[in-house]
């Protein structure tokens, strides 16, 4: 019997999460306080003679994503454990479907979770839609010292060969004195170029000194209003799907990295906001994690500096770096760069996603606009039907389900130069955990926009079909070959569907 928790269950609750998770109790205590209470608990009971046993739970935490721009609601599935005496009986299966159930008469699109394994849940179609950047490093104190000391040698030997030149040439012994003062000079530790280059790129080394930057661990909820609101405009350029930041976010945060013996570090160069950070010590590693940084050109800057302030107050010598996928760009070293030792970087598949509502979706999708010019003659004679045209060139009308396109001023059409064309399909799609998603439906995409509408629950002989984890694992992992690999589709229905940009680009950071 799956039924929802009133508070009533919150010991048995917190036993069966002890038991199945093993947090610390500082950890346990915080999500037990701070969340527990706040999120809506789905549990599963078989019936005694004294009182209902608890057989398995899962846990629904409320975030609102930004999709595409826009909010949408969402459940985050955390939780998931089953009490060890009714393992392999269904009681995963019977929450997860009762969720599905729940969750599309509620209106949300999708679910979402990070899975302990992905096998658990691949048969009940969800897929991965996003994987997080992981880069481990070491802090090499020494390795600063032996460049210097490189560098003091290639100059000191510059310097003795400048004074036996000075020898044969008196005439030139002026020029040499200047040489070797010039020397001199540039053998200064801060702008010796011989240095730099053994250095690496340290042209601007006193720029990345970490004096240079405030780290703050606590900031007014006023200043973070300003602060949260920036960084989801700058999310909103580089992701498709992520968490919107809030202050009491930011608050339950730090009380969170409070409880596993971190803190949230918020850096600023000056009166300037660069970015926030939390950090914390995990195994033999001092874990840097949920790292924004507001300005794109100093990021590789901010993480050194954080990197140096961590060493400065801690000495932990190892790095984790987990990062969100807009930093993969930035973590491409690797082995000895300035004073540190850089492992390769390692993308970790981590948010499964689950569609329950196509038709809601695609309010939210895009498609891919392409002229016929990109097109081959094939696929023209194919679309022509569709294409946009004013009445004048033909037999063309709405009457036939075709269009006008803006771009078309004259009063007879250039098909070559009609940039606007539309893709219609109809495919069924198939759903065996949730019988309300089931159907056949109509895709329509045109001028940039999706439209999918359900037109009937029965599929009929011949239709053309795609189960929802292939559609999923294209439109959340941009996996085309889940569309390519699809024998019960059309190769029209394939086009159509890789016309539609995927939900790839995401982040999501939350462990709870």
């Amino acid at each position: 019997m799956i039924v929802w928790d009133n508070g009533t269950k919150k010991q048995r609750v917190y036993e069966i999460w002890e038991d199945n998770f093993h947090d610390p109790v500082s950890y346990a205590n915080f999500y037990f306080n701070e969340v527990y209470g706040k999120n809506e608990v789905l549990l599963n009971e078989e019936m005694s003679a004294d009182e209902n046993l608890v057989k398995g739970m899962l846990h629904l935490n409320p975030y609102t994503l930004h999709v595409k721009g826009q909010p949408a609601e969402a459940k985050y599935i955390v939780g998931v454990a089953t009490d060890e005496e009714y393992r392999r009986q269904g009681v995963m299966r019977e929450l997860l479907v009762k969720t599905f159930q729940e969750l599309r008469s509620r209106g949300e699109l999708f679910t979402y979770l990070m899975p302990a394994d992905e096998n658990y849940y691949l048969p009940f179609d969800f897929r991965f839609g996003m994987a997080q950047v992981e880069q481990e490093l070491e802090y090499l104190p020494e390795l600063r010292k032996e460049t210097e000391k490189q560098a003091k040698d290639i100059i000191e030997k510059d310097s003795k060969d400048s004074i036996d030149a000075k020898q044969e040439s008196v005439a030139k012994n002026k020029e040499v004195l200047l040489k070797k003062e010039e020397v001199e000079q540039e053998s200064q530790p801060e702008e010796c170029p011989i240095k730099e280059d053994i250095l690496g790129d340290n042209k601007n080394k006193r720029e990345s000194s970490f004096e240079k930057y405030t780290f703050k661990t606590e900031l007014s909820d006023a200043e973070l209003e300003t602060l949260v609101a920036q960084e989801n405009v700058i999310k909103d350029t580089l992701f498709d799907i992520f968490t919107e930041i809030s202050v009491p976010y930011i608050r339950r945060m730090e009380k969170e990295v409070e409880s596993d013996y971190g803190q949230v570090l918020y850096v600023f160069d000056r009166e300037s906001y660069v970015g926030r950070a939390a950090v914390g010590a995990e195994d033999s590693y001092f874990v840097l994690s949920q790292v924004f940084c507001a300005d794109a050109s100093k990021r590789e800057n901010f993480l050194e500096q954080v990197i140096l302030y961590c060493e400065e107050k801690y000495h932990y010598n190892r790095y984790q770096l987990i990062l969100d996928p807009s930093w993969k760009d930035i973590t491409t070293k690797i082995g000895l760069y300035r004073n540190f030792r850089f492992m390769p970087a390692k993308r970790v598949k981590k948010i499964m996603f689950r569609l329950l509502n196509i038709e809601k979706l695609s309010k939210f999708l895009e498609c891919k606009i392409e002229t016929l010019k990109e097109t081959s003659e094939t696929e023209k004679e194919k679309v022509e039907a569709k294409i946009c045209e004013a009445d004048s060139c033909g037999t063309n009308s709405e009457e036939n389900d075709v269009y006008k396109s803006d771009n078309c001023e004259n009063a007879i059409c250039e098909i070559d130069n009609c940039e606007a064309y539309t893709y219609r399909e109809d495919i069924y799609i198939e759903d065996k955990y949730l019988e309300e998603q089931s159907g056949a439906y109509h895709f329509l995409l045109k001028n940039g926009k999706v439209s999918i509408t359900k037109t009937e629950t029965i599929k009929t002989d011949g239709m053309q079909s795609i189960s929802i984890a292939a559609l999923t694992d294209y439109l959340f992992g941009k996996k085309e070959e889940s569309v390519d690999n699809c024998e019960t589709l059309t190769e029209e229905g394939k086009m159509l569907l890789k016309n539609i940009c995927p939900l790839s680009e995401n982040c999501i950071m939350e462990i709870v």
